[in-house]
């Protein structure tokens, strides 16, 4: 047991039961939060997990201690309530300072900060849950958009390649053959015309794969 929690003060902070509410809703209130607090928690830490509830309503079919998906859900059918119950638990408890305490209930949170368990209030753990819901599951993967291979490529170069290309073949203007040969006097081609000239190149080695 990690996880110890006061199940009907979380139920009455979620909203789930008030005080006009019959037996049988009042089941069915527990069951749905049962259910939605194993889904938010995982089957992993849900068998970590502890719920306590006061014995005033419990139901008929299950005995005072049981398994809900993972979960060991207690009834405090032999203590006077709840509270009295996850007390015992929590000075019972082999390693407390693993225990987290989940109660906004000022007895069972002084019971918990003396033996230096974790403890939070149900609104706290409530929100905590919900962030989980927000926050991306492990393995998700995300879709991004594919770099420009020729952007790529360019970024690539580091300053000494740079240099070197630039001295192999900054000179090249002043090469008579090629001044006859395109017929007019040229100049160290801009960043866009190196881009053209890269882009034709890489076309044609396509071409003749």
């Amino acid at each position: 047991m990690r996880l110890l929690i006061d199940g009907y003060n979380v139920m009455f902070a979620q909203g789930l039961v008030g005080k006009r509410i019959g037996p049988d809703q009042f089941r069915q209130a527990r069951t749905r939060f049962l259910n939605k607090l194993s889904e938010a928690l995982g089957p992993v830490e849900s068998h970590l997990t502890t719920v306590v509830f006061d014995a005033a309503t419990p139901p008929h079919d299950l005995p005072p201690r049981s398994s809900h998906k993972g979960m060991t859900i207690l009834y405090a059918v032999n203590d006077e309530n709840a509270d009295e119950r996850i007390e015992s638990l929590i000075a019972a408890h082999s390693a407390p300072k693993t225990l987290t305490v989940v109660s906004s209930d000022h007895r069972i949170r002084q019971a918990a900060t003396r033996r230096k368990a974790r403890v939070l209030t149900a609104d706290v753990f409530l929100a905590e849950l919900e962030s989980r819901k927000r926050a991306p599951r492990k393995g998700k993967t995300t879709t991004t958009a594919r770099p420009d291979p020729e952007q790529a490529r360019r970024q690539a170069l580091t300053d000494s390649e740079t240099a070197y290309w630039l001295k192999e073949f900054g000179g090249l203007e002043n090469e008579p053959d090629l001044q006859s040969a395109l017929g007019k006097d040229i100049g160290i081609p801009t960043d866009a015309e190196i881009a053209e000239i890269e882009r034709e190149i890489e076309r044609e080695f396509r071409e003749g794969r």
